[in-house]
C-alpha cells in the first residue's frame, strides 16, 4: 500500500481522497461489482468475526460498508480499539465521498462501488426512491430520493472497468428489481429491495 494512501484520514479533502481513489481505480485487481460484500455478510452470519476483521483487498479498502461490518465484528470480539478505528475509517471515507462533489450533474459525487451510493445516502439522511442509469460523455447513477432530491453519482470509472458486465448483473449486485424505459440511453430502475427487511448491521 502506498505510504500516502490514507492521507485523507488526517483531513478528508477532495485532493487526498481523490489520490486514494486513483490508487484503487488503477489497480488491475479493482472490480467495482465484486462479490466481496456478500462474502463478508456470509462470514458475519457464521459469526466468523476474526475472518471479517482480517478480510481485505483493493475492492473493499475504501468501502464504508466493509469497515462498518468490521466495526461490528470488532465489537463482538470485544476489541474496542479496532471497533473505534473501523468506525473512524468508514466515517472518513464517507466524508471523502462528500468532498468529491455536491450531488449535481455538474458536480456529482464519486464512488468506487455501487453499495457506496446507498451508504452515502444514509450518511446524508436520504433514502432512494428511484434510480436511473444515464450514459452520456460521463456515466451517472441518478438517484431520486424520498424527499424529492435528485442526486448524481459519477460511475464512469466503475462502468469502464466492467464493460462486459451486463446492466442486469449490476442491478443484481444492488439487490433491486428492474424497470427499463424503452431503449433510451437513460435506464430507470425500481428501488424495491429483494429483501425489504433491514440488515442487523444497518448503518446510521
Amino acid at each position: 500500500m502506498k505510504d500516502d494512501f490514507f492521507d485523507f484520514l488526517k483531513e478528508p479533502t477532495v485532493e487526498a481522497f481523490s489520490k486514494a481513489r486513483s490508487y484503487v481505480i488503477t489497480d488491475e485487481e479493482y472490480s467495482p461489482y465484486s462479490d466481496d460484500i456478500k462474502k463478508l455478510e456470509m462470514l458475519l452470519q457464521k459469526e466468523a468475526y476474526e475472518e471479517v476483521l482480517a478480510y481485505n483487498n483493493i475492492n473493499v479498502v475504501l468501502s464504508p460498508r466493509t469497515h462498518m461490518m468490521k466495526k461490528y465484528a470488532a465489537k463482538q470480539l470485544g476489541k474496542e480499539k479496532d471497533e473505534q478505528a473501523e468506525y473512524f475509517l468508514a466515517h472518513r471515507i464517507l466524508e471523502g465521498i462528500h468532498a468529491t462533489g455536491s450531488g449535481s450533474k455538474e458536480q456529482p459525487y464519486k464512488v468506487l462501488r455501487v453499495e457506496d451510493e446507498r451508504d452515502f445516502l444514509g450518511f446524508i439522511g436520504e433514502t432512494s426512491k428511484m434510480q436511473s442509469l444515464i450514459k452520456e460523455e460521463r456515466i451517472y447513477d441518478l438517484i431520486t430520493t424520498e424527499s424529492g432530491k435528485s442526486i448524481y453519482f459519477d460511475i464512469t470509472e466503475c462502468y469502464g472497468k466492467v464493460a462486459n458486465f451486463s446492466f442486469e448483473d449490476m442491478l443484481e449486485s444492488l439487490g433491486i428489481d428492474e424497470e427499463i424505459e424503452n431503449d433510451s440511453e437513460e435506464k430507470t430502475v425500481s428501488p424495491t429491495p429483494k429483501k425489504t427487511q433491514k440488515k442487523w448491521w444497518k448503518f446510521w
